[in-house]
């Protein structure tokens, strides 16, 4: 696998990544081009030639249409990261099981988060044409089961195969402008990268909500990737070079190579994980036998996973998939957890704001996600450019340090004034805040991570970023999930208690107002239930100024040093 050098002065999602030149270490990845691995890979009869200063091989309208694919496909995958932040009311009025709707949020990270550091390995040993679009078809196939299921649990599992289908989109797509354009231009393509997935996350919510609210239902919300998938497919098909890079190794050994061992723990462990903090206090007891039984599963994946990864059994320190050696780094550490505090931000504001607003205002879908816009367009706006800020400012421990203060000044109020009473511009201005904290914090790590690692670590580095940033918004919406289901049940309990609503009518009017409960309620009787929402609102947003506490911590914790050169001038 070429391994990257990422320039500092442009930003994407999820990395923060722009690459510049592959390493004179990296594979000869042109020589690779095209060529047949021992008869086991398909061939193409082309051969490309190596980008030059004198410009890539590949040239007008088939560079145009492969261009267009790529990022077509990428916005798809910021897409779905938000849009199912305002279709979780129709979603619960349509198929029930509110216990579940944590799931909806987090099954998309969840199958990227498991199956990311596999396709890094996939990437680096097979050939890239095929393995991008298989996991584009995979993607696919996960938005045509959302848009079809009949039941939650069919939807949790599209939205887990969507998942791990677009994480392989956003790696293929980086693997290939890496490898197809020039030095000079590197950068710029790069940076369309997290354009792409910027604009489909931008639109995600606005997208989701006008389905939810119109003749076509919630389900179109996932059909429309089909259609899109459809437009991007002949590029892919017909105009993307076949990139091999072992083409004379055989299939088994590439298998071989992988750490399957650490794939499967690593993947239970993080399966396990969210079980534990959906299932716990919604379908079992905390105290019950399932609950103790998930932890303990949980408990012991988790140990056997970093032992695993630790001792390299079953595998090599070389080809194990975590890199725990940057464990040691106090640097890479540190990156990780405000990589993680970052994205913790992020989506607790694009999944529950919506809500807010539906309950408050009685906005529809639509109207709700409108009002997440501020939120959305400064951090993504604010991301895209954060490399600058660090090009200038040059002590990442600084950046950091502001995105925490931010963070906790607009948390802080945020959590206080998230009630019936606030007005719509105090929320506007406080997420407005929120936003410039997070997107400076959000996919920064990237880029320090590089220009303080080894060239030989680089790759390890950003296989670690990935796993903050996707595993961060795993843990926050499993936690934000529990805390505002088992909040909410006992507020909205105690509220109604003696008007003769159940329990099940009770966990449904979590998820909005056009639930059957909602519809029910009037006067002074709804506005309590409101006010009893509104308050389980207010705990989950404590996540927000905790995580920026948590940036704060980590900044105060870095070393004091200027970046620029070829890795990082200490400066404390």
């Amino acid at each position: 696998m070429s391994t990257p050098e990422v320039s500092p002065t442009t930003t994407g999602h999820p990395t923060d990544q722009s690459i510049n030149s592959p390493r004179e270490s990296s594979i000869d990845v042109i020589g690779n081009l095209d060529r047949p691995s021992n008869g086991k890979e398909s061939t193409d009869s082309e051969t490309l030639q190596e980008p030059s200063d004198k410009g890539r091989s590949i040239q007008g309208f088939r560079w145009i249409i492969i261009c267009f694919s790529i990022y077509m496909t990428c916005a798809l995958y910021g897409l779905d990261t938000t849009i199912a932040a305002d279709v979780q009311g129709p979603v619960i009025a349509d198929l029930g099981h509110v216990e579940k709707l944590a799931w909806v949020g987090a099954g998309f990270p969840l199958g990227s988060v498991c199956i990311i550091l596999l396709l890094g390995k996939l990437y680096e040993s097979f050939n890239l044409k095929w393995t991008l679009i298989v996991t584009t078809l995979l993607f696919e196939v996960g938005s045509a089961v959302c848009g079809a299921a009949p039941t939650m649990d069919a939807l949790i599992v599209g939205r887990v195969i969507a998942g791990a289908g677009g994480s392989g989109i956003y790696l293929g797509s980086l693997q290939y402008f890496a490898r197809l354009t020039t030095d000079k231009e590197r950068g710029l393509y790069m940076s369309l990268i997290g354009v792409s997935w910027g604009g489909g996350a931008v639109l995600g919510p606005v997208i989701g909500g006008a389905f939810a609210v119109s003749s076509a239902t919630w389900r179109w919300a996932f059909y429309i990737n089909l259609c899109i998938g459809a437009v991007a497919a002949p590029g892919f098909l017909f105009y993307l070079p076949a990139i091999h890079p072992m083409p004379d190794v055989g299939v088994r050994h590439r298998l071989a190579r992988i750490d399957w061992v650490g794939f499967v723990l690593g993947a239970g462990m993080w399966v396990t994980f969210l079980l534990a903090f959906t299932m716990a206090g919604g379908q079992w007891e905390w105290d019950s036998g399932n609950t103790i039984a998930i932890f303990v599963v949980f408990g012991a994946l988790l140990v056997c996973y970093v032992l695993q990864q630790y001792f390299a059994v079953f595998t090599s320190p070389e080809r194990r998939l975590f890199p725990g050696h940057l464990l040691r780094d106090r640097t890479q550490v540190l990156l990780y957890i405000v990589t993680a505090a970052g994205t913790t931000t992020l989506f607790v504001v694009v999944y529950y704001i919506p809500i807010y607003f539906q309950f408050v205002n009685n906005d529809e879908a639509l109207m709700a996600a409108v009002r997440l816009l501020p939120f959305v367009v400064v951090a993504i706006a604010v991301n895209l450019v954060s490399g600058t800020f660090l090009h200038f400012i040059k002590v990442y421990m600084a950046l950091y340090l502001i995105a925490g203060i931010l963070v906790v000044a607009g948390g802080g109020p945020l959590m206080v004034f998230l009630d019936p009473g606030t007005s719509t511009a105090t929320i506007y201005g406080l997420t407005v805040l929120l936003a410039i904290g997070t997107g400076v914090s959000m996919t920064m790590g990237y880029t320090v991570a590089t220009l303080t690692l080894e060239a030989e670590d680089v790759a390890a580095g950003l296989n670690m970023q990935n796993v903050a940033q996707i595993g961060g918004q795993v843990i926050a919406l499993a936690v934000a999930g529990q805390i505002y289901q088992s909040t909410g049940q006992r507020n909205l309990e105690a509220a109604l208690a003696g008007h003769g609503f159940s329990v099940e009518e009770i966990r449904g009017a979590m998820a909005g107002v056009q639930s059957a409960l909602f519809e029910k309620l009037e006067g002074p009787l709804r506005e309590k239930a409101i006010v009893a929402i509104t308050d389980a609102m207010q705990m989950t947003m404590v996540l927000v100024p905790v995580s920026g506490a948590v940036l704060i911590l980590a900044a105060l914790c870095m070393k004091r040093e200027r970046l620029f050169g070829k890795a990082a001038v200490a400066g404390a």
